[in-house]
């Protein structure tokens, strides 16, 4: 009798599963800037050994979301220049991005960032921050899925992703919750119109005021 064929079931590895959880609790402010992250405590952390740790920690810092120096590595602590390098390459990525977005967008997708934004929103209300964050994040990483530019939408969340410590920061003061709720509602409407014109524009005025509010508020400013 013929054996029967097997597969291989293909398993995501330790290393990709810790950098996806190290990765999430950067953008959720668990880490804050300048923390050492130490091995033994993030393996205790995730349940995991030492050695898939250490291999996530090395990815994270080429993907430039930790920093790398003679004592480890540390949630990064970004420089007015950092952020200004980084507003730029959002200029030139996030715009296309939108277009992708708003041209492709299906029902049950626009559906998702809407509900999205409802517990964005209700979290703002409540004053809960880190609910706010978590939200936003989840906003963020739905609207960039939905580029059918996958190698677009990668390198643009990348870049997203490095403003994450910096963007928890700035959600601690009620103003500036309300306008990140009020520029992912307009981003939101486009969508759902199928408008890649008001989209970009959308894109383009809420870098114009980050812009403005860092050349204010950054490191050394």
């Amino acid at each position: 009798m013929a054996q029967a064929a097997r597969a291989v079931v293909q398993v995501e590895r330790l290393r990709d599963q810790v950098y996806q959880l190290i990765r999430d609790d950067l953008k959720s402010g668990d880490f804050a800037p300048g923390q050492r992250l130490l091995e033994v405590e993030l393996a205790e952390r995730y349940g995991v050994s030492r050695t898939p740790v250490r291999e996530a920690l090395f990815q994270l810092s080429r993907d430039g979301l930790l920093a790398d120096s003679e004592r480890g590595y540390t949630a990064p602590v970004y420089t007015r220049k950092d952020i200004f390098d980084r507003l730029e390459v959002k200029r030139l990525l996030g715009p296309r991005v939108a277009e992708h977005v708003a041209s492709t967008a299906t029902p049950l997708q626009i559906k998702l960032l809407g509900k999205i934004h409802d517990h964005e929103k209700a979290a703002h209300q409540a004053g809960n921050v880190r609910a706010f964050n978590e939200a936003n994040h989840q906003f963020r990483s739905q609207y960039y899925a939905m580029c059918d530019n996958e190698l677009l939408a990668r390198c643009a969340l990348l870049i997203d992703d490095q403003f994450g410590i910096a963007r928890n920061r700035i959600h601690e003061l009620e103003e500036n919750r309300q306008l990140t709720v009020d520029h992912d509602l307009q981003l939101l409407a486009a969508v759902t119109a199928h408008d890649p014109k008001a989209a970009v524009a959308e894109i383009e005025r809420f870098l114009d005021f980050l812009a403005a509010y860092f050349a204010k508020h950054a490191p050394g400013a």
